[in-house]
């Protein structure tokens, strides 16, 4: 979001002329008064009549000024930097509603204890739970019955987060804890392309100026980038700069690829099919386009980090910052979004020194810490992990 404009508006109004303090606002009421005729002999600074006149028009005057004016009307007046219900205005003139929370829904796959048996039932309302992420437990529930067959040692059960936002958009592995033990189940748990349909907290003032911003290069419906970019924002609640392009005819002329990428987390096969189908059978795309939606290809990487914690902790505290560092690096992977963390970006680079910076500045009980790996290096593709190490030292 660096590259929305924050105008001064202070400034703005000042090199049009218009004062913006007492000082400035007293000389014109003086020039004023001039203009006019009006002749004031007691208007030294110990005049209670002057002081009284300057207090009722210049107090007035530089509110008017720099709270209603500076801080309130200009700003939304425009896209960039328009906020709340004045933003929404601006959108709707351009056919585009703010989008509300949702909710994550998913597969859970539940495992049997035995390696065969009789027929099992996964009720419907039964909970999913992850362990305490940055003091907080994510849940999700099975949506309907569902029966693991005789002899079966594996079920997959649809399941809704319990409540709306992105947070429940977990990584695999992340929902394991059944809280209440089902009959001749071993274990559950969401494998990586769990996700049919991502959560989303209601949409953010700079996302929603995004998608108005590529409104305006989406009109047509030839094969533009902004046009599939808008559809795809729409559809799936994708964010504007987790939308990447493969031209150059990667399948023939007149064919291009759409990567996405989810905040965290990774989209289901189910997802991809929905997107293709609204693309390609709905009447989207346009004439001669052949437009195929795919994930953002991954690359697995084993990181590994030594913490070496202030003498001060007791061994609680040790154990409790081993956990929420190994959850910060996960959140910069892209598996949670309890912290707020520079997380991997296709065609960039990685790096393990902002990381490592982050995580100081989070925790106060690291005295040192060293990352056994290089930065990571992307193309088109998204780092993700395939082992996660973190050593504690002393």
């Amino acid at each position: 979001m660096g590259n929305i404009p924050k105008p001064d508006y202070a400034q703005i109004v000042k090199d049009a002329g218009i004062p913006t303090d007492s000082a400035g606002w007293r000389k014109v009421l003086k020039e004023e008064m001039e203009k006019e005729g009006s002749v004031i002999n007691n208007d030294s600074r110990f005049s209670p009549f002057w002081r009284m006149v300057e207090q009722a028009v210049i107090t007035c005057t530089t509110w008017l000024i720099n709270t209603l004016l500076v801080g309130y009307i200009m700003p939304n007046m425009f896209l960039a930097t328009a906020k709340g219900k004045y933003l929404d205005l601006l959108a709707w003139a351009c056919r585009v509603l703010r989008k509300e929370a949702s909710k994550a829904k998913g597969k859970i796959l539940f495992q049997r204890a035995a390696v065969k048996g009789p027929a099992l039932i996964i009720p419907k309302d039964t909970w999913i739970q992850t362990e305490a992420i940055n003091g907080k437990i994510y849940r999700v529930q099975v949506l309907a019955d569902t029966t693991m067959e005789e002899n079966e040692t594996t079920v997959v059960a649809q399941v809704e987060a319990e409540h709306a936002g992105a947070g429940y958009n977990l990584g695999g592995g992340y929902f394991h804890v059944l809280p209440v033990v089902i009959s001749g189940i071993a274990a559950a748990t969401n494998e990586d392309d769990w996700l049919i349909e991502n959560g989303a907290d209601e949409e953010s003032d700079d996302d929603l100026r995004l998608r108005v911003r590529n409104q305006w290069s989406a009109v047509a419906k030839w094969h533009i980038d902004a046009a599939y970019r808008s559809l795809l924002m729409e559809k799936a609640g994708i964010q504007d700069d987790n939308i990447y392009f493969e031209h150059n005819a990667p399948r023939g002329p007149g064919t291009a690829n759409a990567l996405i990428l989810l905040d965290t987390g990774n989209p289901a096969p189910e997802m991809i099919a929905d997107l293709n189908q609204h693309i390609q059978d709905n009447g989207q795309h346009g004439h001669g386009d052949d437009l195929l939606v795919m994930p953002m290809p991954e690359t697995e990487h084993a990181v590994s980090v030594k913490v070496w914690p202030k003498n001060s902790l007791v061994p609680e505290e040790r154990t409790a910052l081993a956990a929420n560092v190994e959850n910060f690096i996960r959140a910069a992977f892209r598996e949670n979004s309890d912290y707020t963390a520079t997380r991997t970006t296709p065609a960039g680079r990685f790096s393990f020194s902002l990381l490592g910076k982050e995580l100081h500045a989070q925790f106060a009980g690291i005295e040192s810490l060293e990352f056994g790996q290089p930065d990571i290096e992307s193309n088109l593709t998204i780092p993700r992990l395939s082992s996660l190490t973190v050593a504690m030292q002393g």
